[in-house]
């Protein structure tokens, strides 16, 4: 299981992580220290569940629980020092609420719910997996669609104040929506524009860049790997180690891309 902590108190998030430590099943891949960092840690990371404080400053723990829609989201369970919460915290349907200071046999038993949870899971998503398989195999094979010929913009204009500055495209090895802005993240570093993420895809080389996610764009030069996850998912790792979450609504055009190459 791979497990995001999220608490504004380190030293709750240091002792969290130490019992967890005990379960080899358990990895711990980001912590947050905030709710509005752990909803862009859900972002980067594939995660099974989330151990979540409620009173956090600014963003809290329920509006985290806002954030894990659909039915492959990652499983939710509160860590909180006030039992008055139980009902709310229930009602956005979480797995487990674990009162502060947590005890080791009570995390274990929230553990053991997230397996039989992940695992009902699975079983689940296999059977739909195999029969969309079956489905495929019931169709008419069809030829892929050819990337579009553009060649697209060579360069990408970024301002800083009265600096203009030009980040060659290649050299993007993704580009990352944050509200009115685009983060392009480069060998070189971290730039940002103000420009939306479906304009800077229609500016940019189709046969070079594709679309993953509604917040996400790749070069197809920088990916690694394809890993499938649940319900269509797919979790994208490029060279240099990110992760990066593939809705199943750009899944076909991903795949179709990388077997063109």
């Amino acid at each position: 299981m791979n497990v995001l902590l999220v608490d504004d108190e380190a030293l709750a998030r240091r002792r969290l992580r130490r019992l967890l430590s005990d379960a080899p099943d358990v990895t711990v891949v980001a912590e947050s220290g905030s709710g509005s960092a752990a909803i862009e840690a859900l972002k980067m990371h594939r995660v099974d569940v989330v151990f979540c404080d409620i009173q956090m400053p600014g963003v809290d723990g329920f509006v985290v629980a806002e954030s894990l829609q659909g039915p492959d989201a990652p499983l939710l369970v509160f860590v909180t020092a006030h039992d008055t919460h139980a009902i709310r915290a229930f009602e956005t349907r979480a797995l487990d609420y674990l009162l502060k200071p947590v005890r080791a046999e009570r995390l274990a038993l929230a553990l053991d719910r997230a397996r039989e949870a992940l695992a009902a899971r699975r079983s689940a998503a296999y059977a739909r997996q195999l029969r969309s398989v079956i489905a495929q195999l019931d169709q008419e094979p069809t030829e892929a669609p050819r990337p579009a010929a553009s060649t697209g913009a060579e360069r990408i204009e970024v301002r800083d104040g009265e600096r203009v500055r030009y980040v060659a495209a290649d050299d993007v090895a993704w580009a990352e929506a944050d509200g009115p802005h685009v983060r392009l993240h480069t060998a070189h570093g971290v730039f940002e524009i103000r420009e939306t993420l479906a304009h800077l895809e229609a500016a940019l080389d189709a046969r070079r860049f594709v679309r993953i996610h509604r917040s996400f764009i790749v070069n197809v030069g920088q990916i690694k790997e394809l890993q499938p996850w649940f319900g269509g998912d797919a979790v994208l790792i490029l060279k240099g180690g990110q992760q990066l979450k593939v809705s199943r609504t750009y899944r076909a055009q991903l795949k179709q891309r990388l077997n063109a190459l």
